[in-house]
């Protein structure tokens, strides 16, 4: 049973252990997004993939699918919110595109129909204000 760092290119955050897990970088985001002046963390939403410049692949563990959401800081203006994208609207999905490599993130996704992008997520705002 793998305890994260497993993947193609970027890998999934342990979820126990040392250093950066799923549960620290959790933590570690709630916590400096309380303390700015645009909160911009959704409660119950763990990262478990640091894509790097800032961005996360985080699941909604609150939701009955488990989507997968893109966190990108380049996205956001004046709200948070607008940070947060739907990747995938589940956690199986996503892991259907992300083992094999077929996602958005690909260097040549534009040459693939069955590359969808990430759509922004309606729920992102209240989830925030919690």
């Amino acid at each position: 049973m793998a305890n994260g760092g497993y993947g193609p290119d970027y890998q999934l955050l342990p979820l126990i252990g040392e250093g950066r897990t799923v549960l620290s970088e959790y933590r570690s985001e709630r916590s400096a997004s309380a303390e700015e002046g645009t909160p911009y963390w959704p409660a119950g939403v763990l990262p478990i993939l640091d894509w790097g410049c800032g961005m996360y692949a985080a699941v909604d563990c609150r939701g009955e699918t488990a989507a997968v959401l893109l966190f990108d800081p380049n996205a956001m203006t004046d709200d948070g919110a607008e940070a947060w994208f739907v990747d995938a609207a589940s956690l199986a999905g996503w892991l259907e595109t992300w083992l094999p490599g077929t996602g958005w993130y690909r260097e040549d996704a534009d040459e693939h129909e069955d590359a969808a992008e990430p759509t922004p997520w309606d729920m992102a705002a209240s989830r925030i204000a919690e």
